[in-house]
């Protein structure tokens, strides 16, 4: 056999390379995408803790002349899902407090609490103006 006579191909460490190589990138994909998915999951909880936080407001705003009352930490409502029944990860609570803003003025503030990763919570305030008289 000639020397300068060659065989055409990979040889075997070519090939561990590049299956090496082609892995790395999977992997790193992969990795990826699980972090996307976990960022999603925790943007929509976000999206429902917003919402139950408003849904409660509008509630509370409604009422003519709101008592004060304070049912943040300890009380509220607990185990809160996406559609306000019970079996949910969200913990609701809400307090109503006189305002210093103005002698009509009650402020509302409502915290939703949950824990995914870690513990998170979004809180919505707004002021309301309450009837003296009634």
């Amino acid at each position: 056999m000639d020397i300068t006579e060659r065989q055409a191909g990979f040889t075997f460490n070519e090939v561990l390379v590049a299956m090496n190589v082609i892995m790395i990138a999977v992997l790193g994909y992969s990795l990826s995408s699980v972090s996307v998915i976990r960022d999603q999951a925790t943007n929509d909880n976000f999206t429902i803790a917003i919402h139950l936080a408003q849904d409660k407001v509008e509630q509370l705003k409604t009422q003519s002349n709101p008592a004060n009352e304070n049912r943040c930490p300890d009380a509220g409502e607990r185990g809160v899902s996406a559609v306000a029944t019970p079996g949910g990860i969200f913990d609701r609570c809400w307090r109503i407090i006189d305002s210093v803003l103005g002698s009509n003025l009650k402020q509302i503030d409502v915290t939703v609490s949950w824990r995914d990763y870690q513990p998170r919570e979004v809180k919505l305030s707004t002021l309301v103006f309450a009837d003296g008289g009634s």
